[in-house]
């Protein structure tokens, strides 16, 4: 999942309420403050992200009160304390599962883990200033691994860590089906985004997945997760020769029916799988939360023009500059230059701006083939925009659909409306399949 950066934008006060279109901004404003706001009225990014963690709770990740709970005693862009507040409830929750497990109650058991997996990775989130050399921070990130497959141990759906070969390499990934027969299924193959991990896959897709009767194939790719912690493997543009491999591993199962493959790209993903679909046609269908044309625009569109001339003239210096300078002021910013610049293998944040902005399919949306859901957050306001402009460029057979503010479903990939994304998503796939 990728969280929505704002690199430079003054957000305006309360309009006036004259006039229908000053009604229409107040409202944007009002559901924007209610869900991005809610947790944290003055920091929108640890909003999103405890907005983030709570949705989990659909499928085990998450309770609410304890969410708010924790939430109650972390001051707003603090930092350490966020990182203390969701490590601690992890660590209760770990307690409690190993009680269960005592006294026969694997279903407990396998609940607790699962929050513990989630409140581990929401711990560690911030901590991107020295990834690699960060002991704290690979802890809690293998704590989250380690939590989810113990959870998955005690789940009755078939479960395998799998190995994907990739360039020498292996891609790590898990392998899950409804039950223990080994028949020919359709099949959804997880592509995460930006800064979500494979752990995560089982709340966005892989759960609802298997409750309706598919297998899942969930990976990490370079970027993402323990490719990127253990065998610092960068994101990179042509992401068809991520896809490819997996695509090949996925097809040589047995368990895998070939007709019956759908790709589902999340957030950043939503432009990865999109760019792998120019030259990867054997899906039968792409599902793309959410839709993603360009992924360089929102940072292009949000940095000054000023500062885009200094960093296309390789003036980095200048451009570090002021950009370290907003880093300061804002949550969002100081995460999403420092996560791109860990991610995309980047010498600074100018260079990580320079890279991202080849990441559009300007020129090659239309080798996409594969008929296509893209869904829509219209409030987004990082990828705001988005999906219309991908399904304006391609030429497949799409279907387009937003969901609502009035389901609470508008934010960035429709965070804390799962039940909702997931009915739109599996009846979609019920009539392409």
């Amino acid at each position: 999942m990728c969280v929505p950066v704002i690199l430079f934008q003054i957000v305006p006060t309360s309009p006036s309420p004259i006039g229908p279109r000053n009604a229409i901004v107040k409202q944007y404003f009002e559901i924007m403050s209610l869900l991005l706001h809610h947790f944290f009225p003055r920091n929108p990014t640890f909003g999103y992200e405890a907005l983030r963690a709570a949705g989990y709770s659909n499928y085990g990740g998450a309770d609410i009160s304890e969410i708010i709970a924790i939430c109650s005693r972390i001051p707003s862009g603090n930092e350490d304390r966020w990182l203390r507040e969701w490590q601690a409830a992890a660590d209760r929750a770990v307690s409690n599962a190993k009680t269960s497990v005592e006294k026969g109650n694997p279903i407990s058991a396998q609940q607790a883990y699962l929050r513990a997996s989630n409140y581990y990775r929401t711990a560690e989130f911030f901590r991107r200033e020295d990834p690699f050399n960060d002991e704290l921070a690979h802890t809690l990130y293998q704590k989250s691994v380690d939590t989810f497959v113990s959870a998955m141990k005690l789940v009755d759906y078939y479960f395998e860590e799998v190995d994907i070969p990739y360039e020498g390499t292996t891609l790590p990934g898990y392998f899950m089906r409804p039950d223990q027969k080994s028949v020919p299924r359709a099949t959804i193959i997880f592509n995460g985004g930006f800064d979500s991990t494979k752990e995560e896959a089982w709340f966005a897709i892989a759960l609802p997945a298997l409750q309706r009767g598919f297998n899942v194939l969930i990976f990490d790719g370079p970027g993402q997760g323990m490719v990127i912690r253990e065998r610092r493997l960068f994101f990179r543009p042509d992401w068809e020769s991520v896809v490819t491999p997996v695509v090949d591993y996925a097809l040589s199962r047995a368990d895998v029916a070939p007709e019956k493959l759908v790709i589902f790209g999340w957030s950043m993903g939503g432009y990865l799988v999109a760019k792998a679909a120019t030259k990867e046609h054997r899906a039968a269908a792409l599902i793309l939360d959410d839709g993603v044309f360009d992924f360089g625009h929102p940072f292009r569109s949000q940095t000054p023009g000023f500062v885009k001339y200094l960093i296309r003239h390789h003036w980095d210096a200048a451009a570090n500059a002021i950009l370290r300078l907003v880093m300061r002021t804002s949550t969002g910013t100081k995460w999403g230059l420092l996560n791109g610049k860990w991610t995309f293998g980047a010498a600074s944040e100018a260079d990580f701006l320079r890279q991202v902005m080849t990441y559009t399919l300007e020129g090659s949306a239309g080798e996409i083939k594969t008929p296509a859901l893209i869904l829509d957050a219209p409030d987004d306001h990082f990828l705001k925009g988005q999906p219309a402009a991908l399904e304006k460029n391609v030429v497949c057979k799409t279907t387009f659909f937003a969901l609502t503010a009035e389901e609470g479903a508008s934010t960035h990939c429709h965070t804390g409306s799962s039940s909702r994304l997931h009915q739109v998503i599996f009846d979609y796939v019920a009539d392409i399949l």
